[in-house]
């Protein structure tokens, strides 16, 4: 009996909208970030598929070094084999090694149900990222971006720059296989700290409306920008292995022309848009026409020498506007919630439990963690004096979204190895529940009692001065 060859992306898809399903009951059970769960879940479930020999699970343990066997055979014109021999050296090529894996997935009993799978898993996941971006980008709007004021402007570059900084001086030090590029693409993913979990972690204390609270939020959106703009540079560092100053020049000068008119007058375009939005009829169809200008803005970045994710982002923006009925909102959300949580739960099924029994990968772990976190400590000491700047610190310390669309770039484009991509979901999955932790006690009554007393110990010392 032959079956359709879409007839295994089906049973694929059932198997990844149950995941979701599962992770999304455990973080509401829980109250935490929903891509959390899919991260744990997918991280968990992976491996015990790839552990029991599944075809399926060890195809996706191993898509990372399978890309560039795709991109060989598409743009080269050549065979499996002869692109697995371009890509693997001949001990990876030896039964044992990854390239064997890789080539016996693509040339044996399941290659065309893997070649589908490929396909299908890169299609979820791009629309997935472009999808994530156009709904922070609807839930931020223009009006926030302009009113997080000149603290937060300062806390979003200085936790930025800091974490790139310190990022590269630790990444340096370590014993990696890694090109300049690669170790800048390293620092660069731990730059962005992420507005959707830091505003999840915020509501969930009821703390998003206090002073600290807003400047966060403010500093964070303003992060993912820079955070954006660091994941086309480094794209255009690893692919040129060279630091090209003219095309650097370019790719700065024109994503940022492109974010200042978004900035200044999306909302002019956005108005007068949503308002023929609204006219579509019947009213189920609304939702097409916001995809299809998030579409066209991805590809007018891509064709702009930046990431297609920055164009779903500026899409968001500009329909953010209230005019936009809620009802047009709230068609996209079932679009948003099939593709985007594919993406976390094949970053969290490529990880393999099995590098962390290697101290390098733990090493390597820890030495990220450390700088993830003292990275963002510039961003406190600009802060300012009204507000509490160990908060704002703490609050700037959960990665996400961007850091998880440089991981699942880096993986793609063989940026990173299995050791390294292993340590940065970990530092991100860390980041995530350990700083929800540290949020609450920074709120907390604890934390009141703490500060209230360094206030008087501090003014006691200056009475004795």
């Amino acid at each position: 009996m032959i079956l359709h060859p879409f007839s295994s992306i089906m049973l694929e898809l059932a198997l990844l909208m149950t995941m979701v399903l599962i992770a999304r009951w455990l973080t509401d059970r829980y109250r935490q970030p929903a891509v959390l769960g899919e991260l744990l879940i997918g991280v968990l479930i992976g491996n015990l598929g790839y552990w029991v020999g599944l075809p399926f699970f060890s195809f996706v343990m191993n898509y990372g070094a399978a890309s560039p066997v795709f991109d060989q055979v598409w743009q080269g014109g050549v065979s499996v084999a002869q692109a697995a021999g371009q890509v693997f050296g001949a001990g990876e090529l030896a039964p044992g090694g990854r390239g064997h894996e890789v080539l016996r997935l693509l040339t044996g009993d399941h290659a065309l149900a893997n070649v589908n799978t490929s396909l299908s898993l890169w299609l979820f996941s791009s629309l997935g990222i472009i999808l994530l971006l156009f709904h922070v980008g609807l839930k931020t709007g223009i009006h926030q971006l302009r009113s997080v004021g000149s603290d937060a402007a300062r806390v979003a570059v200085a936790g930025a720059l800091g974490t790139l900084v310190i990022g590269l001086l630790v990444i340096w030090m370590l014993p990696v296989d890694l090109s300049g590029a690669g170790r800048f693409f390293i620092a660069a993913t731990l730059s962005a700290t992420s507005i959707g979990v830091a505003t999840r972690m915020l509501e969930d204390i009821g703390k998003a409306d206090t002073s600290e609270g807003r400047m966060i939020l403010g500093a964070c959106v303003l992060n993912d920008m820079i955070g954006l703009v660091l994941l086309a540079l480094s794209i255009e560092l690893v692919v040129k292995g060279h630091l090209d100053l003219p095309a650097v020049a370019w790719l700065l000068a024109s994503s940022g022309a492109f974010l200042a008119v978004i900035v200044l007058f999306g909302d002019q375009l956005g108005r007068p848009l949503a308002q023929q939005l609204n006219r579509i009829r019947p009213a189920e169809n609304r939702f097409l026409a916001p995809l299809a200008f998030a579409l066209l803005l991805g590809w007018l970045c891509s064709s702009l020498g930046l990431s297609g994710t920055v164009g779903g982002f500026a899409a968001g923006l500009i329909l953010s506007d209230d005019s936009l009925r809620d009802k047009t909102k709230e068609m996209l959300m079932p679009l948003i919630a099939v593709f985007t949580p594919i993406f976390f739960l094949l970053i969290g099924m490529q990880v393999n439990l099995t590098v962390f029994l290697q101290w390098h990968t733990l090493l390597l772990t820890a030495a990220l963690l450390l700088a993830a976190v003292l990275g963002k400590l510039p961003a406190a000491l600009l802060a300012g004096p009204e507000v509490d700047r160990a908060t704002v610190a703490l609050g700037m310390l959960p990665r996400g979204e961007v850091a998880l669309i440089f991981v699942g770039v880096g993986r793609s484009l063989g940026i990173i190895d299995d050791s390294v991509f292993a340590a940065l979901v970990a530092v991100i999955i860390l980041l995530a529940f350990g700083s929800g932790l540290a949020l609450k006690w920074a709120f907390g009554p604890r934390s009141a009692r703490a500060k209230a007393l360094l206030a008087r110990l501090g003014r006691g010392q200056r009475m004795a001065h």
